[in-house]
């Protein structure tokens, strides 16, 4: 694995010595290159716990992948390049084990997360109450004890066609569904206990065979400098944030071939296997 190829896979060509600027700028760079998908899970292709196969899905084949695998190669790249860091397991509707990675710089720590789909694109200072201001809408971290809570305050949403719009998988639109504008939802809790990659073995293997969000309907989103981009199923929605809303619109993909475009097009995805669809 080379430092060098992934940082070009992502578009980044800056200092990459360990501090915050640093950080904040290579975790957008992920964000707005680096899909979150589970295209591999209806490709029948198996998601195994392996930094290798990681770096040849997403740096190699220019694909993307679930949160084991953005959050567990930008753990590796983070901790090449000089980084303090440690990935801790977080909670999602308290079920499940979803990796974060927890960096520490100049004192301060900051939770770092590229594989939640809709989620912020710099790092979050761990310090309870404070707020984080990004273009998905407003965070926040709350503390009871030694758990962490990640709460996020929706955008008003003011799009043409809300009735067509399903509910999507964990994290990617979930506060933007059946939530007033200005409340905070919670996302995830997560405690600073440092995991292992393979601490995630038995959650990985629960996703791509029972979990409804990933084994549903296939989907991919990727981060545009002013919204979202996200396949699923048969349709194609594009999210615009402004500064007090946001909006959607949805455009129906009528054919496998239609798909198959769309992937390759919008996200520079081309699969090797045969993708099923549901919807």
């Amino acid at each position: 694995m080379d430092v060098r190829q992934y940082l070009s896979r992502i578009g980044y060509h800056g200092d990459t010595s360990p501090t915050l600027d640093n950080l904040r700028a290579i975790h957008q760079a992920h964000m707005l290159t680096v899909p979150f998908e589970n295209l591999s899970i209806h490709c029948g292709e198996q998601i195994i716990l392996d930094l290798q196969l990681f770096y040849n899905k997403i740096v190699v084949k220019g694909r993307g992948g679930c949160c084991y695998e953005n959050n567990g190669l930008l753990s590796w790249l983070l901790g090449q390049i000089g980084f303090n860091l440690k990935t801790v397991k977080a909670q999602v509707n308290n079920t499940g084990a979803h990796p974060i990675n927890v960096v520490s710089i100049d004192g301060e720590r900051w939770v770092v997360d590229v594989g939640f789909g809709c989620v912020f694109r710099t790092p979050i200072r761990l310090a309870a109450g404070q707020e984080h201001l990004d273009v998905t809408g407003t965070y926040r971290l709350q503390q009871e004890g030694e758990t962490w809570i990640l709460e996020r305050k929706s955008k008003t949403r003011l799009d043409p066609d809300a009735n067509n719009f399903g509910a999507t998988p964990g994290g990617i639109q979930m506060d933007d569904l059946n939530v007033k504008s200005g409340e905070w939802v919670v996302l995830y809790n997560f405690t600073l206990q440092e995991h292992k990659l393979q601490d995630f073995s038995e959650m990985c293997s629960y996703t791509q065979r029972v979990s409804p969000f990933f084994t549903g309907r296939p989907f991919c989103i990727l981060h545009l400098s002013d919204g979202l981009i996200t396949y699923m199923g048969r349709k194609l929605i594009t999210t615009r944030y402004y500064e007090t809303h946001l909006t959607k619109t949805t455009k129906v993909l009528d054919s496998d071939d239609a798909i198959l475009s769309i992937l390759w097009d919008t996200f520079r995805i081309k699969l090797e296997n045969h993708l099923t669809v549901k919807e």
